[in-house]
């Protein structure tokens, strides 16, 4: 009997001990930000421009948008080490739980590494698994793979903040998917321009002497899109809202 209450006690340190290494291997969150680029991927102004849109739907909705990058996960799974923290961070409201966490890790390799999005259980409806799946399928994983990682997040943090704010009906100031501004080259900008000012020119100069049309200069409607990224980049949040997970979300290897 004595010797089974020795074992027994041995199990519950080693359990206890097994969650504290665990709890400690997970990264503290830093002050003032949305963006914890721990495994140093993204570049300054692409922290900077998702930190801002963050912030914005944060004060506007209360929903928060965290993204995470670390070089590994100490063998956990993905979507069980995402919703771990989820709840240790405390993202998204306490009482609405409506975090979403983007998370990937960058220490195993081409191939092996994982990209998870995770969200609380108030933006299950709106993002449910399978959503989650196709984003990761769609906007992160190309252009992960083709080594433009700032794209790869610009582009699933568009789609995600995108259904959050259409969840809230929030029509505050929204990211621009990344492919806006590629649809079309500049050569191929410059050579239509080319194409309608000539069609511009042999038309206004009439084949019959017609009246000319009380338009003048620059193209009817002007291109579409736009170029740049206009808006001040604004720092920091008050806090963690207490939200928590039950487990939803996606993972991809990349």
């Amino acid at each position: 009997m004595k010797r089974l209450i020795i074992q027994l006690t041995i199990v519950g340190i080693m359990f206890i001990l097994s969650i504290r290494m665990a709890n400690a291997a997970m990264p503290t969150p830093m002050k003032n930000t949305y963006i914890h680029d721990f495994a140093n991927v993204l570049s300054s102004s692409m922290k900077e421009e998702l930190n801002h849109y963050s912030e914005q739907l944060d004060k506007g909705t209360g929903a928060e948008i965290m993204v995470v990058t670390v070089d590994n996960i100490n063998g956990e799974e993905p979507k069980m080490y995402a919703t771990k923290m989820i709840r240790s961070w405390g993202i998204g409201d306490a009482k609405k739980n409506n975090g979403v966490l983007i998370l990937a890790t960058f220490g195993q390799g081409d191939g092996n590494n994982d990209v998870v999005i995770a969200v609380g259980q108030g933006l299950e409806g709106a993002l449910p698994d399978g959503k989650l799946g196709r984003i990761l399928d769609s906007a992160f994983y190309p252009n992960a793979r083709a080594g433009d990682i700032d794209k790869a997040f610009k582009a699933t943090y568009t789609e995600v903040f995108q259904t959050v704010a259409q969840e809230y009906n929030w029509d505050g100031e929204m990211p621009k998917n990344t492919d806006d501004n590629e649809e079309m080259p500049t050569w191929m900008i410059i050579l239509i321009a080319i194409i309608v000012l000539v069609i511009y020119t042999f038309i206004s100069n009439g084949r019959g002497g017609g009246p000319r049309s009380g338009r003048r200069g620059g193209f009817p409607g002007g291109f579409p899109g736009g170029f740049g990224g206009g808006g001040s980049r604004g720092g920091g949040f008050g806090g963690f809202g207490g939200g928590s997970s039950a487990g939803g979300g996606a993972s991809r290897k990349f």
